[in-house]
């Protein structure tokens, strides 16, 4: 009988004891299940609150150091929402400090991850970031595209505040684009829709519409508009200084030299902080033509050279990086075309047990890639004439600046025919600028009479520049001087 009791109690003790570990184990749990939703919680603030705080206050690299702490403790909990939206955070802001390759690269991760995310509000954020890539390299048409798809998902955001917010960037950044692709009539209608919230950058871009008309008035008006907004918007740093920038812009053309310098500075100063590139390259150009209205000659060619060089920079990161991405736009193509050809190839295999209706489908088709091959040709044609027209705006900016001894012409000559002035600056090294210059004019084709209009010099005195530079150049008697230059 105590032997019966006894194997009772060690079986009910035994009993009690698996019992409390279950409990043990299900409230350990409850605890991590409540600390990985506070950690979500936690990131999701880290990524969307002090996101747009440090952006609003320039910190791009306090951005990409909180991004990168946010993307490691979301890898420890496993929130794939917190990875994605930390590698488009990080893409966002690289944008914007111009380093548009990297922030390519942080792109792909992010699409990699989101390949099996039916998340809208990723989605949206992800094609804005491209196309926001795509503009600052110059690609408008591709940008306008990605801008298009991040359309698509925005509006099915289901929270209104964010969907609308997303919606807007979305359409500011295509009117931009319109804008450099001179499609006014899109730039307009989408112009109306960004006015029901709209930002700084809105009233500068349409105030320097104004400056090509000769409207001052109407240009001051909407840049007083921008800088109301600094009042009633959280606008962000670089908003400031953007409306400091249009200040100076704005002085400069009402020719109070000195006011626009003050506002361009402190304008650059925020800038440079920030490490927006692109921004003091404008701020740059303008400092010159300041310092210009105040006949400060050594200041003047001090910002020129600011601006040459730090054009040029960029110039060459974005050659670099537009290359990429034609490269892979090219894969993509082709890509596709593998696809069609398998497309093709399970067609033929058909024809063999549906004939008739194959031999329908195969003419449609033939009718249709014909209609698209004459679609093709006429685009090409069309763009065939637009670079010819774009050569001969390029030609006629050249010839306003050089009839205007415009200090930036040379500055413009090198960006648009970089190899020719690339190639005599490096085998002759002894040619001035003034020489430099003589052989733009010559490669415009300018004739005696003009060089001497546009330099205001005498026809002999041309003529003798001319021999003192075929000289430098060790050409012989024989050579046609201006064949040579027009050649090269």
């Amino acid at each position: 009988m105590k032997q019966y009791l006894l194997k009772k109690i060690n079986y009910s003790t035994i009993k009690k004891a698996n019992l409390d570990k279950v409990l043990f184990f299900i409230l350990l749990l409850l605890v991590f299940e409540l600390k990985a939703q506070s950690s979500v919680t936690e990131i999701d603030s880290m990524q969307i609150n002090v996101f747009s705080e440090l952006v609003k206050e320039g910190d791009y690299n306090g951005v990409i150091v909180q991004e990168r702490k946010c993307i490691e403790a979301s890898k420890r909990i496993n929130y794939k929402k917190g990875k994605i939206r930390g590698c488009i955070n990080i893409a966002n802001v690289l944008n914007a400090m111009k380093r548009n390759q990297e922030s390519l690269k942080f792109l792909e991760i992010a699409a990699i991850k989101l390949k099996k995310n039916e998340d809208d509000e990723l989605l949206a954020y992800l094609h804005y970031t491209y196309g926001k890539n795509y503009y600052s390299l110059g690609l408008y048409e591709r940008s306008i595209k990605s801008f298009n798809i991040a359309l698509e998902f925005a509006e099915k955001i289901k929270n209104r505040k964010e969907r609308e917010k997303r919606i807007y960037s979305i359409y500011d950044w295509k009117r931009s684009s319109f804008e450099f692709l001179g499609m006014m009539d899109s730039v307009y209608s989408i112009e109306h829709k960004c006015m029901r919230s709209p930002m700084p950058m809105l009233y500068i871009t349409i105030a320097e519409r104004h400056y090509k008309d000769h409207n001052i008035d109407s240009a001051e008006y909407y840049i007083n508009k921008a800088n109301d907004l600094l009042f009633t918007k959280q606008i962000s740093l670089e908003g400031k200084a953007n409306v400091l920038r249009a200040f100076g812009r704005l002085n400069i053309e009402k020719r109070n030299y000195g006011e626009a310098l003050d506002y361009l500075l402190n304008s650059l100063k925020i800038t440079q902080k920030t490490k927006l590139r692109s921004r003091d390259l404008e701020s740059y150009k303008l400092i010159a033509e300041a310092y210009k209205g105040l006949n400060n000659l050594d200041k003047e060619n001090e910002y020129l050279s600011k601006y040459s060089k730090l054009n040029d920079s960029l110039q060459k990161e974005a050659k670099a990086v537009v290359n990429t991405v034609i490269e892979k736009m090219l894969t993509e193509q082709e890509e596709n075309e593998k696809r069609t050809h398998r497309n093709l190839y399970y067609i033929l295999f058909t024809i063999v047990f549906i004939s008739g209706i194959v031999i329908y489908l195969i003419y449609t088709r033939y009718k249709t890639r014909q209609k698209l091959k004459d679609a093709l040709i006429n685009q090409k044609v069309l763009e065939s004439e637009e670079l010819k027209r774009k050569l001969d705006s390029t030609y006629e900016e050249l010839t306003h600046l050089a009839i205007n001894s415009d200090p930036s012409f040379m500055n413009r000559f090198k960006e648009l025919y970089p190899e020719f002035y690339n190639t005599l600056t490096s085998k002759y090294q002894n040619l001035t600028l003034n020489d430099m210059r003589l052989c733009a004019f010559i490669k415009l084709n300018f004739s005696n009479k003009e060089i001497a209009e546009y330099d205001h010099i005498s026809l002999r005195t041309v003529e003798s520049k001319k021999y003192r530079l075929r000289k430098k150049l060790n050409l012989s008697g024989d050579i046609d001087f201006n064949k040579w230059v027009l050649e090269h």
